[in-house]
């Protein structure tokens, strides 16, 4: 047992950093195409994709705060030697719920960026 849990610790880790950095394939190249659009917005139908892009990135931080969540009740179920995860958890939980709030807000700024293009 006590041979598997840096093991774990070994491999975990480090997709957490990577998932936390959003450092995967692909992850570019969507970040550039918004971008090139935030850029070049002009139109209501422009907006209300960059709108749709930060509402799923909020949705991508609401689901990673209630992993890191989730992950941070099991480390403190586990006692003090895991106490120390336990507050990185909990730390990473809110700072992915403070990002996904920040998404929502450009998210309502874009759409009503639209909204008064329309009227227009």
């Amino acid at each position: 047992m006590k041979r598997i849990l840096p093991l774990a610790i070994a491999f975990v880790v480090p997709i957490l950093l990577f998932s936390f950095l959003g450092v995967f394939p692909g992850s570019a190249s969507e970040e550039e195409d918004v971008d090139k659009m935030i850029e070049t917005a002009t139109t209501p139908e422009d907006h209300i994709k960059i709108a749709e892009y930060y509402e799923k990135q909020a949705k991508k931080m609401e689901e990673k705060a209630r992993l890191h969540g989730t992950l941070a009740d099991s480390y403190k179920n586990r006692g003090k030697p895991f106490s120390g995860l336990a507050k990185h958890c909990s730390d990473l939980s809110k700072k992915y719920m403070e990002a996904a709030k920040d998404y929502k807000t450009m998210a309502m700024e874009h759409m009503k960026m639209a909204q008064d293009m329309q009227k227009q």
